[in-house]
């Protein structure tokens, strides 16, 4: 065990440890100052004979958001988003998802991240923090094969202060540094972070957290950038309740000036002031609805309830996280009709009440701000209200001591309590020029919560607290409503998971409660300031009625709005909308009002409002706009909450939403060669489809959206009208212009795709020698047994033995099992290729393919790639076996019995076919093990 000894003082994530060096607390969290812990990195050979240092590097990996793709140039991604992205020809180990797919997801370091929370006066114990998120979002991938001589030794002129120790984790990953066993401090949390000059190649940082006498697993940490940094290095890491912590550098060499970095950032006397005098946020249930997906369950009165809620959250799942992903798009315009009321400043905990040091210099201000970012600081979830203080303090002492930042980067920091506090230097009613995304810091208000939030979103009140902060924010800067344009999580605007999949997926939630509080203008204080006020008006109000004899019966919203747009006479009652709750319609002789708090009034007329029904209603939520006429052809159109109606003569009334909206609408939508939409979007299991007059978009998960011929569909069992000359499917086309399969070594007329049917029968042949060769056996064996009645107790024995041989083995079950998935496939070659088919009746793609093959054999596949590519575990390339499945994005296949080859349904050119793998390979294939 090892101990740093301090050198200086001094968006992120941050690593809670328990306690570098502990000091007694000052007078006032002031006069306390975190110590900033360095120690040169290079290679400890005591640090490589402790137990798991050597783990697989892609131990903690999950099936959460692991794309290989990215839409990002290589100059705009960190040394970790390269790792990620490239081929894993240099470390064996993709880096981080976050850095390194168009979903901006990250490796967070979850350490327990979405384990409950404790309550605010006790700390929860050690093995509740222990790092065991299911949503770590690492990306696995393969050894493929052992590197050259060449590789396994640095020339003598290259800088690599590894020196000359070349170790390797288990699957094959060169470990280029890694530090001791260090002790952490115990007492109050604590921060863990890496730091370094240069790179030569592709670099994967990772830490592990000791809790009392058990290690978690490896986790990475994403590069975090920054413009006023003085170096390169990692987000820091929050660690609570720990015992010590290592870290370990993954790569072909190590980068130079590599430092470890520990904060301890104390305990001070004034913290639990601070706290105290820190009211949490607690808004009117009117006001923090759960209009836009919030939770039904009612708000716990205590501060408990954070406990609870983080607990209780519910995990996004892969299909939710590819909403999550798409809600960012808002059709039509981004203008509204209101003007947001004037919201006074919620209650923000003092930069002094924390302890902050002074900002660095002046802070640097924009004329107002456009964009609020929301954003989570990684790492454990399992801090008490009173280690809040401390954490702000440990998180500015990285960001300027160890990063040589001039301030901690976010303006203002919420906990899992509900508090708000100002973080970044300045005039937080100003708009301050943060450090929380690089280069998009000006003219942007970045907000964190303390916490990772991958699997459970934060407690209801702090995202109440997040939303109250905004609103404040966009009141004085004159943005009157919030849109998914002008408030977005940090993983639209970088490379990145932030703030987390649970909490992302609030996003819509906490727009709506932004929305609610500019709406009326008011803050929580404000509605108990004026409840005295109220009860008296409505005292007055009750001395007023007992006057008059009868008082007529006010109009309902939605009469008010029928009569101001002349809709005529009511033909029925009010009557809540089904499938959305708190909405509510009334049908007039011109047309039927919707009306939700959340969306107002609006009426649907005509061709739209008969189109409006059943699946359209839940898909598309109430209408946001009135309808708009004058478009292409004399058509129109009408905004909903969640996609658009369009209506022409000659299509009819046919909605649009999601993905397939977005594409559209970037090819001009009805002005563009695509026109208008002849039927209505449909997204099921991964993949949407829409019908539009000048083409057939599809989109599906791992191949984009592809336009095919109006003509015609792409289900089983018919072919595309818009695939002259053999075009291949989406996820079939290659950097290069040619189709996958031509890509490799296996092309349709493949020799080993040729020569099937004769190995078949050169196959049955030699089952016919083999069991003549048993047979001979057979009578062998007959005459040894007669020879062993001699010996009585061998006799014993060998019965006993074949007794055994009776039943079989599991790895006798397992590669039976193997064997008979490779028939099936085999049994299937020729059959046609046909995108969305699933059986060999009337064609199939790749993966409805596999699914039929495995279904045969009693394993139940999901039908996409992408669901199938986690449909089991990932092993390496050089572990494969026949009957496992290979994988890239948009494309699948099984491992053959003949080594670097496999069968797939590949394209409409070459059908269903046994032929090379080795073009997956150059794109960085997974192989998936199922069975066994």
């Amino acid at each position: 065990m090892k101990y740093l000894l301090p050198t200086v003082a001094g968006c992120a994530s941050v690593a809670m440890v328990g306690t570098l060096l502990v000091s007694a607390p000052t007078a006032s969290a002031a006069a306390t100052s975190p110590e900033v812990s360095k120690e040169a990195l290079n290679v400890s050979k005591e640090g490589l004979n402790v137990p798991g240092a050597r783990d697989s590097s892609d131990s903690t990996a999950t099936a959460a958001n692991q794309s290989a793709t990215s839409n990002l140039p290589n100059i705009f991604k960190s040394q970790t988003a390269l790792a990620s992205a490239k081929v894993p020809d240099i470390v064996n180990a993709s880096a981080s998802a976050t850095t390194g797919t168009v979903n901006n997801v990250s490796a967070g370091l979850t350490s327990g991240a979405d384990e409950a929370a404790p309550s605010e006066t006790e700390q929860a114990p050690a093995e509740g923090a222990e790092n065991e998120d299911p949503k770590s979002d690492d990306e696995k991938s393969d050894d493929e094969g052992a590197k050259d001589s060449s590789d396994e030794s640095k020339t003598q002129g290259e800088d690599d202060i590894s020196g000359s120790v070349r170790q390797k984790t288990e699957d094959g990953v060169n470990i280029a540094l890694i530090s001791d066993v260090l002790d952490v401090p115990q007492n109050n949390p604590s921060l863990v972070g890496f730091t370094f000059s240069e790179a030569k190649s592709n670099i994967r940082i990772q830490v592990r957290v000791k809790h009392g006498s058990e290690w978690g697993n490896w986790d990475s940490l994403d590069e975090e950038q920054q413009e006023e940094a003085q170096n390169k290095g990692s987000e820091p890491m929050t660690v609570s309740n720990a015992s010590a912590v290592q870290m370990r550098i993954l790569g072909d060499s190590a980068p130079s000036e590599a430092e470890l970095v520990l904060v301890d950032p104390k305990r001070a006397a004034g913290d639990a002031q601070a706290v105290a005098e820190n009211d949490p946020i607690e808004l009117d249930d009117q006001v923090s609805g759960d209009s836009a997906g919030a939770e039904s369950a009612p708000e716990q009165s205590t501060e408990d309830s954070a406990d609870a809620e983080a607990a209780t959250a519910e995990n996004v799942d892969a299909a939710a996280g590819a909403t999550v992903t798409n809600q960012n798009y808002v059709p039509g315009s981004s203008t509204v009709d209101t003007v947001a009321k004037k919201v006074s400043k919620p209650k923000i905990g003092s930069r002094s009440s924390w302890g902050a040091k002074a900002y660095r210099g002046s802070p640097d201000y924009a004329s107002g701000i456009k964009q609020a970012v929301v954003h989570h600081t990684s790492g454990s979830n399992s801090y008490s209200a009173g280690d809040v203080p401390g954490i702000i303090r440990g998180i500015q002492a990285y960001h300027q001591q160890g990063r040589g930042w001039n301030d901690i980067g976010y303006n203002v920091v919420a906990d899992k309590y509900g508090r708000l506090w100002h973080a970044r230097g300045g005039d937080v009613e100003k708009a301050v020029i943060g450090a929380h995304v690089a280069g998009h810091n000006t003219g942007t208000f970045g907000i964190s919560v303390l916490g990772t939030y991958n699997s459970a979103a934060p407690p209801k009140k702090t995202r109440d607290a997040v939303a109250s902060a905004i609103a404040w924010k966009f009141s004085i800067n004159g943005i009157s409503k919030a849109t998914s344009s002008n408030m977005v999580g940090h993983r639209d605007l970088g490379q990145t998971d932030c703030p987390g999949d649970a909490f992302y997926a609030k996003m819509g939630e906490m727009r709506s409660t932004v929305n609610s509080i500019l709406k009326t203008g008011e803050q929580p204080g404000d509605s108990k300031d004026d409840s005295k006020k109220d009860d008296k008006s409505k005292d007055d109000s009750k001395k007023d009625d007992d006057k008059k004899t009868e008082k007529p019966k006010a109009k309902t919203t939605i009469e008010k709005y029928a009569e101001k747009n002349k809709l005529g006479k009511a033909l029925g009652k009010e009557y809540a909308v089904k499938g959305i709750k708190g909405a509510k319609a009334q049908k007039f002789e011109k047309g039927t009002v919707y009306w939700s708090k959340k969306t107002g009034a609006y009426h649907l007329s005509g061709a739209i409002a008969s189109a409006y029904k059943g699946n359209a209603v839940t898909d598309l939520g109430l209408p946001t706009s009135s309808e708009k006429g004058g478009l292409e052809d004399g058509g129109a159109a009408q905004r909903f909450e969640k996609g658009s109606f369009y209506w022409s003569k000659d299509t009819g009334a046919h909605y649009t939403s999601g993905t397939i909206m977005k594409y559209w609408g970037d090819k001009g939508t009805v002005k563009g060669h695509l026109g208008y939409p002849k039927s209505d979007v449909v997204y099921k299991k991964g993949r949407g489809e829409q019908l539009f007059e000048g083409a057939r978009l599809v989109w599906a998960e791992g191949y984009g959206t592809t336009e095919f011929s109006p003509k015609g569909t792409i289900a089983g069992g018919v072919s595309d009208d818009n695939a002259p000359g053999g075009t291949t499917p989406p996820g079939d086309d290659s950097t290069d212009d040619k189709s996958a399969a031509d890509s490799g070594e296996g092309s349709a007329d493949d020799k080993d795709s040729k020569d099937d049917k004769s190995k078949d029968d050169s196959d049955d042949k030699s089952k016919d020698d083999k069991s003549k060769d048993d047979s001979k056996k057979d009578d062998s064996d007959d005459k040894k047994k007669d020879d062993s009645k001699k010996d009585d107790k061998s006799k014993d024995d060998k019965s006993k033995d074949d007794k055994k041989k009776d039943k079989p083995s599991k790895a006798e079950k397992i590669a039976a099992q193997r064997a008979s998935i490779i028939k099936d496939a085999k049994a299937n070659l020729g059959v046609k290729y046909v995108w969305g088919g699933t059986s060999p009746k009337s064609g199939w793609d790749c993966s409805g393919y596999t699914q039929y093959v495995y279904g045969k054999n009693g394993i139940k596949l999901p039908r996409t790639t992408s669901q199938q590519r986690y449909a089991g575990k990932e092993v390496s390339i050089n572990d494969a076996k026949p009957g496992d499945l290979i994988w890239i994005p948009g494309h699948i296949g099984i491992i053959s019995e003949t080594k670097g080859q496999m069968y797939d349904a590949g394209s409409t050119r070459t059908n269903t076919t046994k032929r090379s793998y080795s073009w997956m390979l150059n794109r960085g294939a997974k192989v998936i093990r199922v069975v066994g």
